[in-house]
């Protein structure tokens, strides 16, 4: 076991506890300088946790390395990052509001959700699950381990399970708080949010049921999901044989987002990798505009194309859904110089990955240089850029779309930077 120190220092504030953020916090943490982690939803893990199968290496997304300070190379590092380090505060279903102070000696607002799980206390025994469907385990991989509850779809058998939970982890008459922290350091970790097309009428999407994202693709085709993995279409469960993939849903896009979204391309690819090896007999095919497979995930393209993966050069002109579940698609494919005609059974969009709620604001309470709605560095010059203001890093996809390895060594970037500055 590592030696884990337990120092009496001001704390860092990290915002957001996605992937950079707990790689962050943790290795800070294993540093001895207590940190205190936020994140405004109520288990960690952000958009990781939706991902399925995370490239490069296609493993579970849970399953890399979180910390060089701990014992092993591939594990669970959310789980034992967060149980086993005491110097990490996470505070869940918490937002920052306000920002005041000056550099090494901010305030810092918290406004904390009402916390009606105490995730100490649950034992993930399932009953309040039976009773009601306001609770729910989002993941047999979250964190906290814990069930989470919906104060929206509390009923009576919500009642009775905070009477009957055998450890009295449910508190339903749990109320907001506010709390004020000072803190040394700021790291902003917030993360991508994946852009809901609802305003591109051509597509459909929340108009047409089987019309998806591909993190909502990716949901399905996860074994713990609630289709355990078949592909099926999200109207009637019926079996998927035939899919297309159209790329840059809202991005390279004047009127919603003109900057590439950068991954988008290829998880894309994966997913129709992982469509066409392991759903067998199920036919895909990707409309595209570019295809961009930066350094070592060409191989995602060169096994797509030798696989069987059809690709369209060109954009869908026409979409429109049938009375079985099915749409009817026309294509203009420009190398061709025509136009093609499909009937599919999941029509996927590979949207663009915006920024998250909140950013803006978070921009404009510390004076930082926005970059395309992200946090930019604070001398575009500078090779350090994680550096967004004096005392304030930012990581990951807070900087704009990033690949989780690349997230990862932006993390280890700004805890190095960190523990510099305090020598």
């Amino acid at each position: 076991m590592v030696e884990v120190k337990t120092l009496v220092s001001n704390p860092v504030l990290v915002i957001g506890a996605g992937v950079a953020g707990l790689t962050a916090a943790t290795q800070l943490a294993d540093f001895g300088i207590r940190t205190v982690l936020v994140d405004r939803l109520p288990i960690v893990g952000g958009n990781a946790m939706d991902l399925y199968k995370a490239f490069p290496t296609d493993d579970c997304s849970y399953c890399f390395e979180g910390s060089r300070l701990r014992p092993g190379i591939r594990k669970c590092f959310y789980r034992s990052a967060i149980l086993d380090q005491p110097n990490i505060d996470l505070k869940v279903n918490t937002e920052v509001t306000e920002i005041s102070g000056s550099p090494g000696k901010f305030q810092a607002k918290l406004s904390v959700g009402p916390q009606y799980i105490d995730s100490k206390k649950c034992i993930m025994c399932g009953l309040c699950i039976e009773c009601s469907n306001a609770f729910c385990l989002p993941s047999p991989q979250c964190q906290p381990q814990a069930v989470i509850y919906d104060p929206e779809m509390s009923d009576e058998g919500a009642k009775k399970a905070e009477e009957e939970c055998p450890t009295k982890a449910i508190n339903l008459g749990a109320q907001p708080s506010e709390e004020t922290i000072q803190v040394s350091d700021i790291v902003i970790a917030t993360g991508y949010h994946e852009m809901k097309p609802v305003s591109i009428d051509e597509y459909g999407y929340g108009k047409i049921p089987n019309v998806v994202t591909q993190l909502e693709l990716a949901q399905i085709l996860d074994p713990n999901g609630k289709s355990g993995g078949a592909l099926v279409r999200p109207s009637d469960g019926g079996q998927v044989k035939r899919v297309m993939m159209v790329q840059c849903v809202g991005s390279r896009d004047e009127n919603y987002y003109p900057f590439c979204s950068k991954i988008c391309c290829v998880y894309a690819l994966k997913h129709a990798n992982i469509i066409t090896l392991e759903r067998d007999g199920t036919q895909v095919t990707v409309v595209y505009m570019d295809i961009r497979t930066y350094d070592r995930h060409e191989r995602y393209y060169r096994v797509a194309r030798d696989a069987g993966v059809r690709f369209v050069r060109g954009r869908v002109s026409r979409l429109e859904a049938c009375a079985d579940g099915t749409l009817d698609i026309i294509a203009y494919d420009s190398l061709l110089d025509k136009y093609l005609k499909f009937n599919v059974d999941l029509f996927v969009l590979s949207s663009a990955l915006e920024p998250p709620k909140g950013s803006a604001e978070l921009i404009e309470s510390l004076s930082l240089h926005p970059a395309s709605g992200f946090v930019g560095p604070a001398d575009l010059t500078s090779e350090n850029a994680v550096v967004a203001a004096d005392h304030v890093y930012v990581c990951g996809a807070a900087t704009g779309p990033a690949e989780i390895p690349e997230s990862v060594t932006q993390a280890r970037a700004v805890v190095s930077m960190i523990l510099q500055s305090r020598k």
